[in-house]
């Protein structure tokens, strides 16, 4: 690129301003002369210059040729880096070309290793079945024979089972027939006898029955006059108590007499009547009578019983 002298670019603008500042003096002149034969009036007019200043242009020009000069020199690092960066490159794909042809050609080297060595399995495999087959077929074939020569034997022996067995049935036959006359016999005589126990256990058992019946009801009917009695002392009829009312309340008994729960199971319609009548219960906490009683007996009428409250009686 050219230099370009610094004076020579100030040349033309220093003609232009010489040229402008000349104008306006003419201008100026002009309107004065005119100003003395008929007085008028002219408008200001602005008028705008500019001072260049040669100096900053010739500083602003060194440093645009310092620029280009750092352009120009870190083109050519980049242009130098590139070209490292291109040989690295190839140099790199070289040595991957070299180590897959290294790669493919032992992958070649196994795959004809394991070719040869499948022919030589497949051969074994064959090899193996053909005299697998041969001596299956061998093994068959004595096997057949043993196995005429083993049902020949068990017809024989069949024949000779058959007959002793025909013996043994009709020997069997007279046997059973004798067993089935002497089993149907003491059948007949057990039947008897079991009869005979049946009733003699039916009469025992209605017996049995009666007597805890009688047990129970007397159990039942004693403890209830010893519970009515003692309810019965402690009850206190409410006011609101009329005739007609009825309230059934349910007792939990425990084995030595005590009270273990007292509810009412159907109430009157009268809250203050059953709450008396179950406080009467309750009052009684416990009636030392009933432990004498058997636990049996006690278990089967006596650990719940249910009490009716009128105003005019109390009964069960």
């Amino acid at each position: 690129m050219k230099d370009i002298h610094p004076y020579r670019s100030y040349i033309i603008p220093a003609v232009l301003a010489v040229g402008l500042h000349v104008g306006i003096v003419f201008l100026a002149s002009t309107t004065w002369f005119e100003a003395q034969h008929s007085p008028r009036v002219v408008p200001f007019q602005h008028i705008k210059a500019e001072l260049i200043d040669l100096k900053s242009q010739k500083v602003a020009g060194n440093q645009k040729k310092s620029e280009l000069k750092k352009q120009q020199a870190a083109k050519r690092e980049a242009d130098a880096k590139r070209k490292a960066r291109k040989k690295e490159k190839q140099k790199k794909i070289a040595a991957d070309k070299k180590r897959k042809a290294k790669e493919k050609k032992a992958a070649d080297t196994k795959k004809r290793q394991q070719i040869t060595k499948a022919k030589a399995e497949k051969k074994r495999k064959v090899d193996a079945k053909r005299n697998a087959d041969l001596k299956r077929k061998q093994d068959e074939i004595k096997r057949q024979a043993k196995a005429k020569k083993l049902d020949a034997e068990k017809k024989r022996k069949a024949d000779a089972d058959k007959r002793k067995q025909q013996a043994l049935s009709k020997q069997k036959a007279e046997q059973k027939k004798r067993r089935e006359a002497d089993q149907l016999k003491r059948q007949q005589e057990q039947e008897l006898l079991a009869r005979e126990q049946a009733l003699a256990d039916e009469v025992a058992r209605e017996e049995q029955s009666r007597r805890m019946l009688s047990q129970d009801q007397t159990a039942k009917a004693s403890a209830i006059s010893v519970i009515t009695a003692a309810v019965s002392a402690n009850w206190r009829r409410p006011p609101t108590a009329r005739n007609g009312m009825v309230v059934q309340v349910r007792i939990h008994l425990l084995p030595t007499g005590e009270v273990s729960d007292a509810y009412a199971l159907k109430t009157s319609g009268d809250e203050a009547f059953d709450r008396s009548a179950v406080n009467a219960v309750l009052k009684a906490e416990r009636f030392p009578e009933l432990q004498d009683i058997d636990p049996e007996v006690f278990d089967r009428n006596l650990r719940t019983i249910t009490l009716k409250f009128k105003p005019e009686d109390l009964r069960l």
